[in-house]
């Protein structure tokens, strides 16, 4: 009977203690741990864009990659095709039904390799990166997901982006919010398994 008290008081006693750490509030390395570990991913996504010039937002819709280390696709497919490659230090955009095909480096454009790094750098786990180029503020929620805010480093980048907000669950992005002198853009993100 006592062996059997033991027993039932240990069990009882790993339950307390996985429920305690399963409750525990996700931390920025944790976060990132997470992240790094997640080598690859597919994702169809939601986006709205919402210009001051425009009286309703723009929708777009379609699908998101990542490979690790550092290769990340964008391919729209609604309401035009529209691909956004980022392999390494060079970028590719694409409209196909317009036979239209721009490659650039991140070097040369440095306005917009932030705005890479804000996505790439999170989905690698990279807080070295992400602090490189931001001010990182990490916020656990209340419905055990996580959110990252981003505000730029550099002056030049503020003026055209004034911050990046990414929210997630565990491994998994869900959502991306960014918000510069052009307007905001929100990006919903649904993982695929």
């Amino acid at each position: 009977m006592t062996h059997r008290r033991t027993l039932l008081a240990a069990a009882a006693g790993a339950l307390v203690a996985a429920t305690t750490r399963a409750q525990q509030p996700a931390t920025l390395d944790a976060v990132m741990a997470a992240l790094a570990a997640r080598r690859q991913g597919r994702a169809r996504f939601t986006e709205t864009k919402e210009f001051p010039e425009l009286s309703m937002p723009l929708p777009s819709s379609g699908t998101l990659s990542w490979s690790a280390p550092d290769r990340l696709e964008k391919h729209t497919t609604e309401p035009l095709e529209e691909i956004l490659r980022v392999e390494g230090d060079r970028l590719v955009f694409a409209r196909p039904a317009q036979n239209l095909r721009r490659e650039l480096g991140l070097d040369d454009q440095p306005e917009l390799r932030p705005l890479v790094e804000s996505v790439r750098a999170t989905l690698a786990g990279d807080l070295a990166v992400l602090r490189k180029h931001y001010e990182v503020r990490f916020a656990a929620q209340p419905d055990g997901g996580w959110r990252i805010e981003l505000t730029p480093r550099s002056m030049r980048v503020y003026a055209a982006l004034q911050s990046v907000a990414i929210g997630g669950r565990g491994d998994a992005v869900l959502s991306v919010v960014t918000r510069g002198n052009q307007g905001e853009t929100r990006m919903t993100i649904t993982p695929e398994p």
